[in-house]
């Protein structure tokens, strides 16, 4: 059997599939991409609002203290918290996740991914040569398989969890989060990749600040708003003087777009924005699962809650033959998807792939129903 292919790979096969179509006059929708539609994007323009932001000469490397207290309120911390932690501003969450590797580097732990992870952290680790296991036991659903006792019983004295699920916006049930607190309470290291997170729904809010506890947030992300994001790393102050000594290494000063965010988080026009935002994500959401209904073989797990919905099917289908399959559907039908292995997720025992829900609802509609429909007849 020819080797699985990369994640590369098969993005840069199906961009060549494409550009080919392109060329014949016709752009494929991809159902899985990673940015919004034209109409989320012109619905938010209208009520979107920045401030000119902060001095464009100078080198910014902290919150600006006029706002701090606000962000640090709205990403869920208390009051006694801000006494207990480090809370610092990156430019994006890729920064923090680099900085936060070289922490565990230095402090010489095993980490344990709780996968499926954003890509970007195995790669860290192995850049970095941070020892690392991938937990992929809980792929299918993790709040019903999660297993504490195998990451106990493991060498692992550092655990990486990212919640939302990674590209599924599936959030922790009590029996995920209580298994979070006793690896807390036997010593672990615990890194809460929130980046992805709705406000309103971070896990600060259940576990405050704790010794072991690192988390790193980029409210913005969430919204679909890339150009003013950036990133929150909060850890507990004993972790201040190594953190600190990196972030001109490994984070540099904070851009002016992300200077623009921390303002914009804080104003009431970010909540504005959120509700639009939740607004968009659950209709598309409630289209998508009646589409879904109508096919035995594929499912949404119930408590999706965000713009990016994994749908898991029983069908299975190997990397080569999915290559052939998109590029037959982007030319008859113009719509496409990237598999779940893209994103963490091993479709060769149970195929699924992501939907994005701020695209366009009749065009996320048409292109579910000609990917099930062929699925349906595999």
């Amino acid at each position: 059997m020819k080797k699985s292919m990369t994640d590369y790979e098969i993005e840069m096969e199906l961009d060549k599939a494409v550009e080919e179509c392109q060329m014949g006059g016709v752009t494929p929708v991809n159902l899985s991409y990673w940015n919004s539609s034209p109409a989320y994007k012109i619905q938010m323009k209208k009520i979107l609002k920045l401030d000119s932001g902060p001095d464009i000469f100078d080198y910014y490397y902290y919150f600006p203290e006029e706002v701090k207290d606000i962000i640090i309120q709205k990403l869920g911390f208390s009051a006694e918290d801000r006494k207990k932690a480090f809370f610092h501003a990156l430019s994006q969450s890729t920064l923090s996740i680099v900085v936060t590797t070289a922490l565990l580097l230095k402090l010489q732990v095993k980490m344990g991914i709780i996968s499926p992870c954003y890509f970007s952290i195995p790669d860290c680790c192995d850049d970095l040569k941070v020892p690392c296991r991938l937990f992929d036991g809980f792929l299918s659903d993790i709040n019903r398989l999660f297993d504490l006792d195998v990451l106990l019983q493991s060498d692992c004295n550092a655990f990486w969890f990212t919640s939302p699920v990674n590209s599924s916006s599936i959030y922790f049930t009590d029996q995920v989060k209580s298994g979070i607190q006793q690896l807390l309470n036997a010593g672990k290291i615990i890194i809460l990749d929130e980046s992805l997170c709705e406000n309103g729904r971070e896990l600060s809010r259940t576990f405050g600040v704790q010794e072991n506890l690192i988390y790193i947030y980029s409210p913005h992300k969430a919204l679909g708003i890339q150009g003013i994001k950036f990133s929150a790393l909060v850890a507990h102050k004993k972790f201040y003087d190594t953190i600190n000594s990196m972030i001109d290494s490994y984070g540099g000063s904070l851009s002016y777009s992300s200077q623009q965010g921390m303002f914009h988080f804080a104003s009431k026009n970010f909540d504005e924005c959120l509700s639009l935002y939740k607004k968009f994500w659950v209709h598309n959401l409630s289209v998508a699962r009646n589409i879904v209904a109508s096919y035995s073989f594929a499912t949404i797990l119930p408590e999706t809650a965000g713009h990016y919905a994994m749908v898991f099917t029983d069908r299975r289908l190997k990397d080569t033959d999915f290559i052939g399959t998109m590029k037959h559907l982007m030319k008859e039908t113009g719509y496409f998807i990237y598999p779940g292995s893209m994103h963490g997720f091993d479709s060769k025992k149970r195929f699924c792939f992501r939907i994005n829900l701020l695209l366009e609802t009749d065009i996320l509609e048409q292109g579910l129903k000609v990917i099930f429909d062929y699925l349906k007849t595999t």
